[in-house]
């Protein structure tokens, strides 16, 4: 896979533009019939940002691989053969030797015909994006490469992940409808031939029945799978909900006052208020980081690729950093902030920032719900062989019923009082269960609520976990939330 720049500068009316692509590119997935009626299509959707040149398809589940290719108007023989050939290396690699010992493919031509491209970057290998197609617990089997006019970078690195994620999934239950169909069609004929064989055939009718009884199963499986995948594209679904929602307001706000500001002959009261303008639109800016902040690590959890760098830290320099950052925040509510640190800590080994992140979490939510003239405390002491950090409020508490779902994923109470993804604390669980910790609330109606995490010390750690390490986290939001009423 090779891609461009790291660093890119999101443009917010280009991210709206694609989050609405992917919606209709989740639509076409959803109800997959064929690559004709589906990819081409999706392809046709992408190229509108993507600034596509070329795609290539290949796919090795089954008998008989199969490459289909999709090639601009102005490409030549000779150009294709080098995308071919940087394919073919691409894909030998990602999927695997002995996949790609299969090199009888059955090429085909796709029918979309991508547009020209005004200008192409002369950086080959970085006009290309090639990554695998594969689904939870199954080898990869095939990759799909797309190959820009331009320099692809992160953020078309990010989309068309996106895209191949859900053409994996769609693939995959189109090849278990084909298996079931063939098993089905299998076990029509063999029960067909016993019964014309008749008695002197029982054994052979047994072993038809078992295999349609496998069939049966077969199906009632892949029908699960089915679901499962409806789920995860409903999902999806509410994640682009959320974000068009969340991301329309800030852009509205970003791009009425860049209106104001780019007015010419600004009065003079006006030009007193610039300060105010350019206040409003980076918090606008801030709101908008944060949702995609949330949605990225969100992401990494779900898929197993958060990164972890630990090294031995002290956290009563954590707690107070903490503080600092909300001082004013809690100012402008009259609510005072407190805390106590044990003395003679040991070290921990922890991520510094993530664990500034789930303390920050935590925080704000408690400043969100606390009424004016509150009082919010934290707090870290040793517990055996690991730190328990405490953030602790006076607002109104947690109800009972709102218990099991606090730490799901886009869940938010009907209680509260102000908005939010509903990410904050499925992020702040996975983080800390990366850290062999445990997450929990203490609460009760009417009387605060207590949020408590631990992180083991550095002496109770492994010796071969050593400082400074750098780990991917596998998924973590599958365990289910402690939660317990205060005495």
């Amino acid at each position: 896979m090779t891609i461009g720049p790291v660093e890119t500068v999101v443009n917010p009316e280009h991210a709206h533009l694609r989050l609405r692509h992917l919606y209709e590119i989740s639509k076409l997935f959803a109800r997959f019939e064929n690559i004709e009626q589906t990819l081409d299509p999706a392809l046709g959707i992408a190229a509108q940002t993507l600034h596509l040149r070329s795609a290539v398809l290949t796919e090795v589940d089954g008998t008989c691989p199969t490459r289909i290719v999709w090639a601009s108007n102005d490409q030549s023989v000779e150009q294709l053969q080098a995308v071919k050939a940087h394919v073919e290396t691409a894909h030998s690699y990602l999927v695997g030797s002995a996949s790609a010992a299969v090199v009888d493919f059955r090429e085909r031509s796709g029918k979309t015909a991508l547009p020209r491209a005004a200008q192409i970057d002369e950086a080959f290998a970085k006009r290309f994006i090639i990554l695998p197609l594969v689904v939870s617990k199954r080898p990869p089997f095939g990759t799909l490469a797309v190959e820009g006019a331009r320099t692809l970078d992160k953020a078309d690195l990010l989309f068309v992940n996106a895209i191949v994620n859900q053409l994996a999934i769609a693939l995959d239950r189109d090849h278990a409808r084909q298996r079931d169909i063939g098993g089905r069609q299998q076990a029509e004929a063999a029960l067909r031939r016993a019964e014309a064989i008749g008695v002197a055939a029982e054994r052979q009718r047994v072993v038809a029945e078992d295999l349609r009884q496998k069939s049966e199963r077969l199906a009632a499986e892949n029908a699960l799978l089915y679901q499962q995948a409806q789920l995860a594209i409903r999902m999806r679904e509410q994640v682009l909900t959320i974000v068009s929602h969340d991301l329309k307001n800030p852009l509205a706000t970003i791009l009425l006052t860049a209106d104001v500001l780019s007015r010419r002959g600004v009065p003079e009261e006006r030009r007193r208020g610039l300060p105010l303008a350019v206040g409003r639109l980076r918090r606008a800016a801030d709101r908008m980081l944060r949702l995609i902040d949330d949605l990225l690590d969100f992401a990494s959890i779900e898929t197993g690729r958060l990164a972890i760098d630990c090294e031995p830290q002290y956290p009563g320099p954590i707690i107070e950093e903490t503080l600092t950052s909300f001082e004013s925040t809690a100012h402008a509510k009259q609510i005072h902030l407190s805390c106590e640190i044990q003395s003679d800590l040991p070290q921990i080994l922890c991520d510094r920032d993530r664990v500034l992140q789930v303390l920050s979490n935590l925080l704000s939510n408690a400043i969100k719900v606390s009424p004016e003239g509150g009082n919010i405390t934290l707090l870290a002491e040793a517990h055996g062989a690991e730190v328990r950090f405490t953030v602790s409020d006076d607002g109104p508490g947690i109800s009972r019923d709102d218990f099991q779902h606090l730490f799901e994923r886009y869940w938010r109470s009907e209680d509260v009082g102000y908005k939010g993804t509903g990410l904050g604390l499925a992020i702040a669980r996975g983080i800390v269960d990366a850290h062999g910790g445990n997450i929990w609330v203490e609460s009760e109606p009417g009387h605060g609520a207590t949020f408590r995490f631990s992180v083991p010390n550095v002496e109770n750690r492994p010796s071969s976990e050593a400082p400074n390490r750098r780990a991917f986290i596998g998924p973590l939001l599958g365990k289910a939330a402690r939660t317990l009423s205060k005495p």
